[in-house]
């Protein structure tokens, strides 16, 4: 009798529900995973998108240094650099006037503007547009202005162009001008999200080109 007594016992403890503590630890632990993996699934959401914007803006200035690279080391004739794509504004020597030391070297001029002549006999000029054209943007054209007849090397939807500019240096007048090309981006718009934006400071892009293949 009372082994049966006990075995009553037994099932009533084992049919008991869970108490409200308990209830609430399961509910408070679920919560925090569905936390945890709602930030990762953002964390990864946000670093891809970043990813992304990054990889938009270093391929739209590796695609312009890549033509113009091109272009200007196969130029048959070098037409000059300018500040304003003015006729006769263009300037073929670029030499300086280097002062003994301790002078400091002179930095070379800034241009926004250069010619070539191709070995097919097309002139081109690259172009460092202004904001005024809206956007800025590098362009290669034929004709001038350079900045109204433009072909634009950069997404002008995906990136935006600051700090263009050419430089042009010569040992001297006999020496192949070295051509120095040097600007920035950065993702297009304004009051963009952080994980949209490829960087918070404008990314530069530079490369110099010896002009070897001059017909002299």
């Amino acid at each position: 009798m009372k082994l049966i007594k006990n075995l009553k016992l037994k099932i009533k403890n084992s049919s008991e529900g869970f108490t409200l503590i308990e209830l609430l630890a399961v509910v408070v632990v679920f919560m925090s995973i569905g936390i945890i993996v709602t930030s990762i699934l953002f964390s990864s959401l946000r670093g891809s998108s970043k990813t992304n914007a990054i990889t938009t803006v270093r391929q739209n200035g590796n695609y312009a240094l890549i033509q113009m690279e091109k272009m200007l080391r196969n130029a048959r004739k070098f037409e000059g650099v300018s500040e304003t794509d003015t006729v006769g504004s263009y300037i073929t020597n670029c030499t300086q006037v280097i002062p003994d030391p301790p002078a400091p070297t002179p930095t070379p001029v800034a241009y926004r503007f250069i010619k070539i002549t191709s070995f097919d006999n097309r002139q081109t000029t690259f172009a460092c547009c202004p904001a005024s054209s809206d956007p800025a943007m590098i362009s290669s054209s034929s004709a001038s202005p350079a900045c109204s007849n433009k072909v634009n090397l950069l997404d002008q939807n995906a990136v935006s162009l600051s700090d263009c500019k050419f430089t042009c240096t010569q040992a001297s007048v006999s020496e192949f001008p070295i051509i120095s090309i040097d600007f920035s981006l950065n993702t297009a718009g304004s009051n963009l999200l952080y994980e949209k934006k490829a960087s918070d400071s404008d990314i530069p892009f530079q490369t110099s080109v010896m002009m070897r293949n001059l017909k002299r």
